[in-house]
């Protein structure tokens, strides 16, 4: 796996040319070429986890719970055998708590599936993973899943994120390491490249590189486009340090970084085309955005997709802002958008708010504070979905909105239209109106009125109280009640009034449970989410469904359409952003349209 000559025997940079050195080089470059069918070939993508990686599930708390190892792409259960506090200790402080109070055993905490990876683990508590600690090596056991390990941890908070956590992307084949010494030994290198910033106010980085090497990477095409033997790099002063670790992914096409690193090699990987690493960086960002309740990192991560214009990852964030606007909308961070920033985010369907009226009086809050042009309050005012807000609600407004004045014929207009589509028939409403248009969709309300939701944390029909939704006098433990029957109106618009439809929604730990309530789970994965209605369908008007899935009680992770009245459960490998823990609740939401092709 190295080259055929090795770096100290090669001639030095400044030595003249010669006949050794034009052999060599022909010699080299002769290997390089038989390289290239093998780069060409098809990379893998890491997952944003390491062999050794720790995790807990089905505990009740952030601090207890199953132990789960990570290794070679899965995840599997550790085995209790000699499993003991130093053991646990080495889980404990993977996860960020300072030391543990108790090694589980026996399976108390359920029983995992999967491989079991480890059995005999016999830390000296010092490891900063398991799989530094002796055992009979990965997945060599004689255990079953009653007997899989847990720990009980104490001291500081769980980190989801830990700078010093080391996140890797690898696409090399089995390149990485000659293709690194290459790198390193700057033999033959033909393409100087200058890292300097914008000012000039720092000392220039400089690279030697070798274009050939470069040029069999089509995401360096780039830097190869002008037939020159120096490039230059603009790089702000902070990421100064990361441009080696950004040359050498374009050679090996694998890296290693921790978080604090991420966005520094975002950036050079968005200024020069390098798109899989980019979106790696993406994917990464995904894990800091639940992190900070007061939602000022996230801002911030979306305002630098924006200045990067990266599409991705604006949209991620954009993602977690509308899933979690209810609590975005309650911080001070939600002043600190601008006014293009909160259209896009009101333009999108998939926010998940109690109403459309509690929408309306969070972008109130924002007007009166931010006082923008009469354009952008206008624009913005549009984006509400009058036609969502029940007449009453549409007549209270003339009285209770400050701003109704300033904007009479603008919110006169909006609620006329409202008015139209909660008394006018369907039959003359598709006439003359496109019901296709946002203002007559619902967005995802989880009020009372259009959901129900199902707690792991509750008794059954206790009710429960958590930092996502407070106070929930509809939270049904999942475990002794997995079925809850509800009713929602059957349509938005106020012309059905008078009618309601009735609901079921389950929750399904396995097949055996689809079958007991007479459902068909085509799907391998479970748990799943049932949602059936049991009372006659409008011809008229179909259901669009979701799962809307909360961790720990304090920020929505995901949220899945129901399918065929079934939704699945993401996991930890599908979840959309992450969750330490099981989810906590689980909301069922009713969202009811026209049907369009009526």
């Amino acid at each position: 796996d190295a080259l055929p000559i090795s770096p100290g025997a090669l001639p030095s940079p400044t030595d003249p040319p010669g006949p050794r050195k034009m052999e060599s080089s022909r010699s080299i470059r002769g290997l390089l070429k038989l390289w290239v069918p093998l780069l060409a070939a098809t990379w893998g993508l890491a997952a944003a986890y390491r062999n050794g990686d720790v995790r807990l599930a089905e505990g009740s708390k952030p601090s207890e719970g199953r132990v789960e190892v990570y290794h070679e792409g899965q995840w599997g259960t550790v085995c209790d055998d000699n499993w003991d506090i130093k053991d646990a200790t080495v889980v404990c402080r993977a996860l960020g708590f300072e030391n543990a109070t108790q090694a589980v055993m026996g399976g108390k905490y359920g029983q995992g599936s999967g491989p079991i990876l480890l059995d005999d683990v016999q830390c000296a508590g010092t490891e900063s993973s398991l799989g530094q600690c002796k055992s009979k090596g990965w997945r060599r056991n004689d255990c079953s899943h009653a007997e899989d390990a847990g720990v009980i941890c104490a001291g500081g908070t769980q980190k989801i994120l830990k700078d010093s956590k080391m996140y890797e992307l690898d696409r090399s084949g089995d390149l990485s390491e000659p293709l690194n010494k290459l790198y390193d030994s700057k033999f033959n290198c033909d393409l100087t490249i200058v890292a300097e910033t914008p000012d000039n106010t720092t000392t220039p980085e400089t690279f030697c590189t070798h274009r050939l090497i470069l040029s069999m990477n089509a995401e360096a095409n780039i830097l190869l486009k002008a037939a020159v033997d120096t490039i230059t790099l603009t790089v702000d002063e902070e990421c100064l340090s990361h441009v080696d670790s950004f040359l050498r992914y374009l050679y090996s096409k694998r890296i290693e970084m921790q978080f604090s690193s991420v966005k520094c090699i975002h950036k050079l990987a968005s200024a020069y085309g390098v798109t899989d690493l980019q979106e790696y960086c993406g994917q990464l960002f995904s894990l800091v955005l639940p992190t900070d309740s007061t939602f000022k990192t996230q801002l911030d991560l979306y305002s630098y997709a924006l200045s990067s214009k990266d599409p991705i990852l604006e949209d991620l964030c954009l993602q977690y802002l509308a899933w979690n606007c209810e609590a975005f909308s309650k911080s001070g961070a939600w002043l600190g958008l601008s006014s293009n920033q909160l259209q896009a985010l009101l333009a999108r369907s998939d926010v998940v708010i109690p109403s459309e009226h509690f929408l309306l009086e969070a972008l109130l809050r924002w007007i009166s504070a931010q006082t923008p042009p009469r354009g952008d309050t206008e624009k913005l005012i549009e984006e509400i979905r009058f036609a969502m807000i029940q007449p009453e609600e549409l007549f209270e407004l003339q009285f209770s909105l400050l701003l109704y004045k300033d904007y009479e014929a603008l919110f006169q207009r909006k609620i006329l239209q409202a008015l139209e589509f909660h008394t006018v028939s369907f039959a003359k409403l598709k006439q003359h109106k496109d019901l296709s248009n946002d203002m007559y969709l619902p967005r995802i309300y989880t009020s009372r009125t259009w959901s129900i939701n199902m707690t792991k944390e509750s008794q059954s029909s206790v009710p429960s109280y958590n930092q996502y939704n407070g106070y929930n006098p509809y939270g049904y433990n999942i475990q002794n009640n997995p079925a809850r029957s509800f009713s929602t109106p059957k349509h938005s618009s106020f012309f059905f009034s008078t009618q309601t439809s009735s609901w079921t929604g389950i929750y399904h730990a396995n097949s055996q449970s689809c079958l007991n309530y007479g459902y068909h789970c085509s799907s391998d994965s479970f748990p799943v989410m049932g949602l059936r209605m049991g009372s006659s369908a409008d011809p008229n008007i179909q259901y669009e469904n979701k799962a809307v899935f909360i961790c720990q009680g304090s920020y929505v992770s995901d949220v899945r359409d129901f399918k065929s009245n079934i939704a699945v459960v993401p996991t930890n490998l599908t979840r959309t952003f992450p969750c330490p823990l099981d989810y906590t609740d689980y909301v069922f939401v009713v969202r009811s349209v026209y049907l369009q092709n009526t």
